[in-house]
């Protein structure tokens, strides 16, 4: 019975050890991460959706959430401690303590291990080049879309006066003094205009009218290589001078240059306005808020608008908001950030990627078919509470579904891949001048007045042109020189 009874305990207590081992040997499997995010949404995620990504990566996230209002301090705040996190997300590239924290050494290049990886491997090459420092990439791009721009308009105004969607930039201008001039309300009152703009000449209607006319983005190059800022194109001028008619004629809003982007959207919706250039996305916040107050209003979208050149053109973003990095200071060993890298691929993959943009399937939203989805509208707020704030996690995006309840939507979305064939990049994105870096919000105001100025009428070409000289007096050529250098080295 002694006999019996040791080996009985013997095997209980080998037992209890397997069975610690195997818990111990689970818990080091998990990977723990924690990580700074942004939060763009009144709280931090709600639901389960959350542990459903955490069950299926293997992982116990710690998500350090930062109200978008104070995630400048939040990070600086980070690069200058000694206890970060180990994945920061970097929203702004051109931030002078971010770029001197890459260029430091502080996070880990992440270059060389992407090709092992099968959904990383695959990240767009041109948006990877833009998230580069000194053509290194130190992190996951947060992909956005490359290029958005295009006109939204009233279509059940053009059906009232038996015009076609725009075509070309002179189309355009035809159609925003029929809008003004031939009452397509049909009211019997005068009271409406062509184009709703607002004070900003980069998400306004100033600049996609400048791709449009053929102007660089940002950057052109010359037949020498070499590069020279936007504004001293011809086809800057054009667009300036083309502006300057629509408003002395009347054709847009006259304090377009102090309007905010909520006021100018309100033109569109209260149906003062019949012409929006910008984001094509946001042409179903306008017509969903003008149909409460006009039933019979209908907005139709066009990316491809031609040049006096004949040709289609639409300037593109850097297809990113900022990266994700991983700290060297709190992931030292180079396992760790494969370990990590591996978890960004798995989370690229459909079904994580749709969580985190749609919801559960049968709680957020129902499928049509294979590749569409209908929101359920009764649950629309507990998509915001559950799912919305995930999307700060998403790098590489893969919208597969598509909504089938939307058609605008749908063209929208369809548009925004087409622009992609006629996107004019910018040539000095991945690029970086210590001058533009100190001094370029001060510089470029420079050349903001004065393009106002301009299509306010208040000076002419000579004016713009001192303008300009102005701006390369004050530290315009250094950046030139600087941006010309960092090409040289990085091609």
């Amino acid at each position: 019975m002694k006999r019996l009874f040791c080996l009985v305990l013997v095997f209980v207590l080998s037992a209890g050890c397997a069975h610690d081992q195997k818990a111990a040997n689970e818990e080091e499997s998990v990977l723990q991460l924690d990580w700074l995010v942004p939060l763009h949404t009144p709280q931090p995620p709600t639901g389960k959706a959350l542990a459903v990504i955490e069950e299926k990566t293997k992982t116990k996230l710690d998500l350090m959430w930062v109200p978008d209002s104070t995630k400048e301090e939040r990070i600086n705040t980070a690069l200058a401690g000694s206890n970060m996190p180990k994945i920061i997300t970097l929203p702004d590239l051109e931030d002078s303590a971010v770029i001197s924290a890459l260029r430091s050494g502080m996070f880990w290049e992440i270059g060389p291990y992407l090709k092992d990886y099968p959904n990383l491997k695959k990240m767009d090459k041109t948006i990877l080049k833009n998230i580069s420092i000194d053509g290194k990439v130190y992190g996951i791009y947060r992909e956005r879309p490359l290029a958005r721009q295009g006109v939204v308009i009233r279509k059940d105004w053009l059906d009232n006066l038996g015009l076609k969607m725009p075509e070309t930039v002179e189309d355009l201008y035809d159609i925003a003094k029929a809008f003004t001039e031939q009452d397509p309300d049909q009211n019997g009152k005068d009271d409406t205009i062509g184009l709703a703009d607002r004070h900003d000449l980069t998400f306004g209607a100033f600049k996609t009218l400048a791709s449009y006319f053929g102007a660089p983005n940002e950057w052109g190059v010359d037949k020498n290589g070499r590069l020279y800022p936007d504004f001293k194109s011809g086809a800057y001028q054009e667009t300036m001078t083309y502006m300057r008619r629509l408003y002395k004629a009347g054709l847009m809003n006259g304090d377009f240059a102090v309007t905010g982007k909520t006021q100018q959207q309100e033109l569109v919706i209260q149906g003062k306005a019949g012409i929006y250039i910008g984001a094509m996305s946001d042409a179903m916040n306008l017509r969903d808020q003008g149909k409460s107050l006009n039933a019979g209003l209908e907005l139709d979208i066009t990316n491809r608008i031609k040049g006096p050149d004949g040709q289609e053109h639409t300037w593109a973003l850097g297809g990113h908001g900022g990266m994700f990095a991983i700290s060297k200071s709190t992931v030292k060993s180079e396992g760790e950030p494969k370990k990590i890298l591996a978890f960004f691929d798995r989370i690229a993959e459909e079904d994580l990627n749709h969580l985190m943009v749609y919801g559960i399937e049968g709680v957020h939203y129902e499928k049509k078919g294979n590749q569409q989805y209908i929101r359920k509208r009764e649950n629309y707020r507990v998509w915001e509470a559950d799912i919305q704030p995930l999307q700060q996690l998403i790098g590489i995006n893969k919208h597969a579904l598509k909504s089938a309840e939307d058609p605008l939507r749908a063209k929208h979305e369809q548009l925004e891949k087409d622009n992609r064939a006629i996107a004019v990049l910018n040539p000095a994105e991945p690029l970086h001048s210590d001058t533009q870096t100190d001094r370029g919000t001060e510089l470029k105001k420079i050349i903001d007045d004065a393009t106002f100025q301009f299509i306010l009428g208040e000076i002419d070409e000579q004016g713009f042109t001192e303008a300009v000289e102005k701006w390369e007096r004050q530290g315009g050529m250094e950046i030139i020189k600087e941006l010309n250098t960092a090409a040289t080295k990085i091609n």
